[in-house]
């Protein structure tokens, strides 16, 4: 008796046994504590998104010292603030492609952008020639 064809067959996929071997036995405990089938941990995006609002801290700092005139230590936190704020945006991607915590990784992505101190500046004086 023939098969009747049901589309594309990617990986040759078995048909099912229909029969008495088909029952499924008794399941094996697995030796980690998840489920086969339960979701995959949110770590990645929580961390991406405590670095988005680490990134918004060392930001807020930095601007802090600009402003009183401290200037060498406004430009250190500049430097790390990009560089925390591209694990950010990193991690959030990663986070999404991968559903590591995709909510938390799309926040952190957005934040991430929107405290990074080379886009800031960019941005802000992109603003400031429409007045």
């Amino acid at each position: 008796m023939a098969r009747e064809y049901q589309g594309t067959e990617v990986f040759g996929r078995r048909p099912r046994a229909v029969g008495p071997k088909s029952q499924p036995g008794p399941r094996r405990k697995t030796k980690n504590k998840r489920d086969r089938n339960s979701r995959p941990g949110t770590l990645l995006g929580v961390v991406a998104l405590f670095a988005a609002l680490v990134t918004i801290l060392l930001v807020t700092v930095g601007i802090t010292d600009a402003v009183r005139g401290n200037y060498s230590s406004s430009t250190s936190l500049a430097y790390v603030a990009t560089g925390v704020s591209i694990v950010a945006v990193l991690g959030g991607l990663g986070a999404v492609l991968l559903d590591r915590g995709r909510g938390w990784g799309a926040v952190a992505i957005v934040l991430g952008l929107a405290a990074d101190p080379l886009l800031l500046t960019k941005l802000l004086g992109w603003a400031s020639g429409l007045g």
